[in-house]
Parts: C-alpha cells; structure tokens; sequence
C-alpha cells in the first residue's frame, strides 16, 4: 500500500470519525526531540521577549 493509496482511503472516511483517525495516525509519527542549540535558542528568545516584551503587527514596517 501506498501513501496515495491512505490519503485515498482518508476522503472516504465519514466527517464524525475524522478525530478517532487522526490520533490512531498520530501515534505513528516519530518524535522530534529539540537539539541542545534549539533549547538554546528558545530560552534565548523567551528571556528577550520577558524583558523587552513584544510588539503590535501593526508597528511592523513591512516595507
């Protein structure tokens, strides 16, 4: 079998039991454990979004 062939089955699959399937298909999909220099990027972040906080997508010049 195919993974066309899972997509395919998936469109037959009535509306109500769409959750029931996604976390059957969920169960299957490996786990992403972060690098250390992602951990450290993320604190990185959160520690300059503490102090400096965050600004309104409005203030964005865009251009």
């Amino acid at each position: 079998m195919s993974k066309e062939t899972l997509k395919n089955l998936i469109e037959l699959v009535p509306e109500k039991d769409i959750d029931t399937l996604y976390r059957v298909i969920v169960k299957f999909v490996p786990k992403v454990v972060p690098e250390p220099e992602e951990l450290e990027a993320l604190k990185i972040g959160q520690e300059d979004r503490a102090i400096n906080g965050t600004i309104p997508h409005e203030a964005v010049n865009w251009d």
